[in-house]
């Protein structure tokens, strides 16, 4: 008999993902080098939090400090889109924005997909 997993509330999913990705940018801001503690890091949404498929998309998702994130929040297709555009090379970052676009994901799988990812992956 399979055990049944208790799916996580968004906000510890955000928790999570926000851990993953600032361990996987290395405490980092991706724009400007700055390092935490020196800095406040957020997790950056790429694209928009209230879309389900890509809120919790590693690939959506990058360590900005507090700074470069209030300079970037409104350059979205500017100077983060390019980043956004080499990190992931044309067609990962076209993948990325046809989920954000097309995706019918509830935040339920977006949950469970995030909690079988982080469980197969290391930092």
């Amino acid at each position: 008999m399979k055990k049944k997993v208790k799916i996580w509330s968004t906000p510890n999913a955000d928790r999570k993902i926000a851990e993953f990705i600032k361990e996987r940018d290395n405490h980092t801001c991706v724009f400007c080098g700055r390092k935490s503690p020196y800095v406040i890091m957020d997790p950056s949404h790429y694209w928009g939090r209230y879309v389900s498929a890509t809120r919790f998309h590693p690939d959506n998702l990058d360590a900005v400090c507090r700074g470069c994130h209030f300079k970037i929040e409104h350059a979205k297709q500017g100077i983060y889109r390019e980043f956004k555009l080499k990190q992931l090379g044309e067609q990962r970052y076209k993948e990325l924005e046809k989920l954000y676009y097309q995706s019918k994901m509830t935040r339920s799988e977006a949950i469970k997909n995030l909690m079988e990812f982080l469980s197969t992956t290391e930092v």
